[in-house]
């Protein structure tokens, strides 16, 4: 059963504001990185898990949970998806440390997987004409960029003047207003063919995302040792697995015939572009913007409205681009002006002034904005629409594992940087640092968000020097981060530009 046209807007309001849910807890958490930082006594590796918990769950399980949505119900799966973020974000606000709130995180993300692609599986089922359709996924996407945006300033104005515990229990009333206005409103709908399971499909492509995430993260940290080894060889040998088996198995959670549409291959590549280099800017720039240049929570949630009201602005304007220059043109422009957004970012130092800082946000939430709604509208129209659950899933796997993998990767690589060049920061100080404590430069040199800690304690007169060393070397490795991120996805437009077709038109039946 799909809802009758009179009711289709306020559906699409409903599920809108479910995927806002999880944009905003996203954006709300990037601000309190630094001051999670802190009050838990976390390393930069315990940082990103923090971060990558709810994103390896997440993509662990969405296959599954969009199959589950097509066989039992997708507003079914959206309401428990619903009760469990809610429930596990009410938890994560209660953490004593990182251990704790990444374990909730990660039950969040189990949460979430069941959310996201409920909303947009729900959506091409009642929204079936293709024009529509793709105006209501540009619509679905502005609302996410609008949370994107008011997450920020939200969980500034909660880590400043509440605490960061603050950030999580706001979701629990939004989630529990959400599963009210889902069964008053949203109309259940399933595969009529009522499609058999693939429990073990679901177990090899868990494992093998969650081994993969592992082995980016600790590698850096570890080197070559058994975790990542070990890591490594679960990466290939699930993922591996999970090839062999669903070209095999009866009704594969994720059909490998899909991989043979040109379509459906380069919109899943943009949409992991695109969200990698989203989350994983958004990892570090609260960092520099804190720790660094010594703005508030709050001032370095107002610092990245730029790319929030880019990402909104450019998500409602994109079907209408679309339809003058063509979708491959729309795509081919939001992934330059990504990287165009990177590569400026590159060029920021300790003492840059905002406006850089924001033209780089701007451009990167304008290209984000134009490429999005067409990614996901190529993805939709390559699956037969009685599956817009697998659809939705994958679009929402590769987004999340995308982002996984962008803080992962990212993360590592500002890791890397920041040691290489921190010992010729503090070499460069020389008597200037003289007088600082020994444990104060160890713990400079173990990470930014230590060091600034260590050096808080120290009167201000003396503390310039090594703070700016600390500083110094976080900047080199960002630096190193985004050039290498600009061009991955430089690299991913001409791929756009070769094999995104011209114009998107329907779903295939």
């Amino acid at each position: 059963m799909v809802a009758r046209s009179v009711h289709r807007w306020w559906v699409l309001v409903v599920l809108s504001g479910a995927l806002a849910i999880i944009a905003l807890d996203n954006t709300v958490l990037n601000v309190a990185l630094p001051t999670l930082q802190e009050d838990l006594g976390a390393t930069t590796s315990q940082l990103q898990w923090v971060v990558d918990a709810y994103s390896v769950m997440f993509a662990g399980t969405l296959l599954l949970a969009g199959s589950l949505g097509d066989r039992f119900g997708r507003r079914r799966a959206l309401v428990v998806g619903l009760a469990v973020f809610g429930a596990s974000s009410l938890a994560a606000g209660f953490a004593t440390d990182a251990l704790m709130l990444s374990l909730c995180r990660a039950v969040m993300g189990v949460g979430g997987a069941f959310i996201m692609p409920s909303t947009l599986s729900i959506l091409a089922q009642v929204f079936t004409d293709p024009r529509e359709r793709v105006q209501a996924i540009g619509i679905w996407s502005a609302v996410a960029g609008a949370a994107v945006g008011l997450g920020p300033i939200l969980g500034g104005l909660l880590v400043e003047y509440v605490s960061w515990h603050a950030i999580f229990w706001i979701n629990p009333p939004l989630c529990l207003l959400g599963i009210v206005a889902a069964v008053a409103l949203v109309p259940e709908s399933k595969d009529p063919s009522r499609p058999k399971l693939d429990p073990v499909g679901a177990l090899l492509s868990g494992v093998g995302l969650i081994a993969l995430v592992v082995t980016v993260i600790e590698l850096p940290d570890s080197g070559i040792d058994i975790l990542t080894v070990g890591s490594a060889l679960a990466t290939v040998v699930f993922l591996g697995g999970f090839v062999w088996w669903e070209r095999r198995v009866e009704r594969p959670l994720l059909p490998m015939s899909l991989f043979r549409e040109r379509l459906f291959t380069i919109s899943i590549v943009c949409v992991a572009l695109v969200y990698g280099a989203l989350i994983g800017v958004m990892f570090f720039l609260p960092q520099f913007l804190q720790l660094v240049q010594g703005r508030s929570p709050l001032e370095s949630g107002v610092a990245v409205l730029p790319g929030a009201l880019g990402l909104l602005v450019a998500s409602l304007l994109s079907p209408s681009v679309a339809f003058r220059i063509g979708a491959r043109a729309t795509v081919v422009l939001g992934l330059a002006l990504v990287t165009g957004g990177m590569t400026a970012a590159a060029f920021l130092t300790r003492d840059s002034s905002y406006p850089l800082v924001g033209v780089s946000l701007g451009l990167m939430g304008l290209g984000l904005g134009l490429v999005l709604p067409q990614a996901t509208n190529g993805i939709l129209a390559s699956v037969p629409r009685e599956r817009s659950g697998l659809g939705s899933a994958v679009n929402d796997g590769m987004s999340e594992l995308g982002g996984s993998l962008g803080v992962a990767i990212l993360g590592s690589l500002l890791a890397l940087g920041y040691r290489n060049s921190v010992e010729e920061q503090i070499s460069a100080a020389g008597d200037a640092i003289a007088s600082i404590p020994g444990g104060v430069i160890d713990a400079v040199r173990e990470s930014l968000a230590a060091g600034v800690l260590a050096v808080g304690r120290l009167p201000v007169e003396e503390s310039g020097p090594i703070r700016e060393a600390a500083g110094g070397a976080f900047v080199s490795g960002m630096t190193t981060a985004l050039l290498v991120a600009a061009a991955i996805v430089g690299a991913g437009t001409v791929l756009a530009w070769w094999l995104f077709p011209r114009r998107v038109e329907q779903v295939q039946e």
